[in-house]
């Protein structure tokens, strides 16, 4: 008995070993594309009609960026032409991830010479400004009359009712450039975590931005501040509970610096006299800033240890990034003699150089999802390295961008025109487009280009031609709509793909079945007690998609975003459909070794 549970624990061991280094081995990257859908030629044909109405005369071909919605099911679009005749048009459609159900959300047709209205996505992670709410159920668009007014408009995503944000309720294009000095001047629009209200700073004199409070419409719940000075820029906590925001002026006075207010504006306090504030650290116990001389600063909440990272921090150049379980973060200092990156614990604390090197011509280092590399560009080269500093290894030469794949299982980079995917160590690529197609990421303008379910890539050809890259081994997610959710009444939900109802999908709440859908995609159910819930859907078929649902004591609801979606537990499938590393040979190989390891144990007898 001894020797055979030896030689089951030999034989475990070894498989063991064999199924690590299969794993590990790069030769099992399975990427390839199922389809390439032409966005731009799907958009242009209504942007085509959009200039004839217009009766402007322009003949440029407009300038085409997108966005991802929240739940990967839909794409924000923006077509822009910025005319030499000194007209421009812009509009903003809402299309499926497939390039289905396009519908226009609002334009500028009246546009004119003398006034012209441009509508723009916002997507800026320097900012923290995105147009999608985290829940999906509102959009944020950056309008502006170049000189006049810089300003935002919301929109339903579901209908197309655009509002102009703050005091005014401008809800058409006309009505906006009519008035356009009625409405304040505006900046940083950034959405709290559960999608239902946004933080703006705004006034009629933009040398007075003061900080207010809206609701998911555009409506002013609360002014936070009251300067004499300006407020410069605000940040909502990762709770959504608190919010950093700093005030400058002329000179130092008790009222500029960083601060910490909550969101009914109590515990309104002063860490420090002169800060610009740029992250909250993932557990919100520190907020990092930029003081006046360019030091890079952490602090904690309660405005002590304080700690030094850095100097002649760069807020356009230099990075200040978190690794995804927040135990530590990368930044880095941009500077005429090259490039230095750090390695810190979450506080700032326990710094290390991690890399050093002269030039940054694509530096833009960033964490793999799964936090146990760092890329980052040294020239036109890209090389991945492990948070310890050891690993480096060049992944490709000659790239133009990259951007790692949701799930960090590989990375995605630019050469030669074409779009490449590597395995993280570089051992292994494969070439997804022709070369000599010019395609490129979406990173000038901030947008990510992955899908956030990681099935689908946006890239460009030039400024003017946007397609969507769709990857085998995906399936279509679902998305839930809570329509009318009030406490203690009937309440309906909707579930649709690709803006498509769909029939007999299982809902669940809290994980206790609550019904099916209809076969137009609705469930009616009595909406639950106060409280936060998780309602999942699924179906087999489809990728599942899940999303907290808060419930207040005053009987109002709102979702407050997306949870990762998952793959359909009722699928059939054995296998997460998302491409990853297998272990080729594993079954066979473990087949021979038991054969043996009976073998042994006949001849034993």
């Amino acid at each position: 008995m001894t020797e055979t549970l030896k030689i089951i624990l030999f034989l475990t061991l070894l498989i063991s070993s064999i199924s690590t280094c299969f794993a590990a081995s790069s030769e099992n990257l399975n990427v390839s594309i199922e389809e390439i859908i032409p966005i731009s030629q799907i958009v242009t044909p209504y942007f085509d009609s959009l200039v004839e109405s217009s009766e402007t005369g322009i003949k440029e071909q407009p300038i085409i960026s997108a966005s991802w919605g929240p739940d990967s099911s839909r794409l924000l679009v923006e077509a822009s032409i910025n005319s030499q005749s000194g007209a421009s048009l812009h509009a903003i459609y809402l299309l499926n991830a497939d390039g289905s159900g396009i519908r226009e959300l609002t334009s500028t047709p009246s546009n004119t010479k003398e006034k012209s209205l441009g509508l723009h996505i916002l997507e800026n992670p320097d900012t923290q400004e995105t147009s999608w709410s985290p829940d999906g159920n509102r959009i944020g668009i950056f309008a502006n009359i170049n000189a006049v007014r810089d300003f935002y408009v919301t929109a339903n995503p579901d209908k197309t009712l655009i509002k102009t944000a703050g005091k005014c309720n401008y809800t058409t294009v006309d009505e906006i450039k009519e008035n356009i000095l009625d409405i304040e001047w505006q900046t940083n629009l950034m959405w709290n975590p559960e999608g239902t209200k946004a933080l703006i700073i705004m006034d009629k004199d933009p040398l007075n931005y003061q900080l207010y409070l809206i609701d998911r419409d555009g409506y002013v719940l609360q002014k936070l501040t009251d300067t004499s000075d300006r407020v410069e820029t605000a940040i909502w906590s990762n709770d959504g509970k608190k919010i950093a925001y700093s005030i400058t002026g002329p000179n130092k006075d008790e009222e500029t610096g960083l601060w910490i207010i909550n969101e009914n504006r109590t515990e309104d306090n002063r860490l420090v006299d002169n800060g610009i504030v740029i992250a909250w650290s993932p557990d919100d116990s520190r907020i990092f800033y930029v003081d006046a001389n360019s030091g890079l600063y952490s602090i904690k909440a309660d405005g002590t240890d304080e700690v030094q990272l850095s100097t002649g921090f760069s807020r356009i150049d230099d990075v200040l990034s978190f690794s995804p379980d927040g135990k530590n973060l990368i930044f880095s200092t941009v500077n005429d003699e090259g490039v230095t990156m750090f390695l810190a614990d979450q506080t700032g604390k326990n710094a290390k150089v991690l890399e050093e090197f002269p030039g940054y011509i694509i530096f833009k280092p960033s964490w793999s999802p799964k936090g146990d590399k760092i890329a980052h560009a040294q020239d036109d080269n890209l090389y991945t390295i492990n948070p310890d500093g050891s690993e480096k290894s060049l992944i490709a030469s000659a790239i133009t961008d990259y951007e790692w794949h949701p799930s960090g299982d590989f990375i995605s980079f630019i050469s030669s025109d074409s779009v490449f995917v590597a395995s993280p160590d570089g051992s292994t690529k494969i070439q997804l487009t022709e070369d000599g197609d010019d395609y490129r990421f979406l990173a000038d303008r901030y947008l990510n280009g992955w899908s956030p379910d990681g099935s689908r890539l946006l890239v460009r050809n030039d400024f003017k031609d946007l397609s969507v890259i769709k990857f085998e081994g995906y399936e279509d997610p679902l998305s839930i709509d809570f329509l009318t959710p009030i406490e203690g009444e009937n309440c309906e939900l909707r579930i649709r793909c690709m803006s498509e109802p769909v029939t007999d999908a299982l809902l669940t709440l809290d994980e206790k079945e609550i019904g099916f859908t209809s076969s137009s995609g609705f469930l009616n159910y009595s909406c639950p007690d106060a409280g936060r819930y998780v309602i999942n859907a699924s179906k087999t078929g489809y990728r599942s998609t899940s999303k907290v649902l808060i419930v207040e004591v005053n009987s109002s609801a709102s979702p407050e975003k997306f949870v990762v979606p998952e793959t359909s537990s009722d699928s059939g499938k054995e296998e997460d459909s998302r491409p990853e590393f297998q272990v080729s040979g594993f079954r066979g190989i473990t087949a021979v070794l038991f054969l043996l390891f009976f073998i042994r144990r006949r001849n034993s007898l």
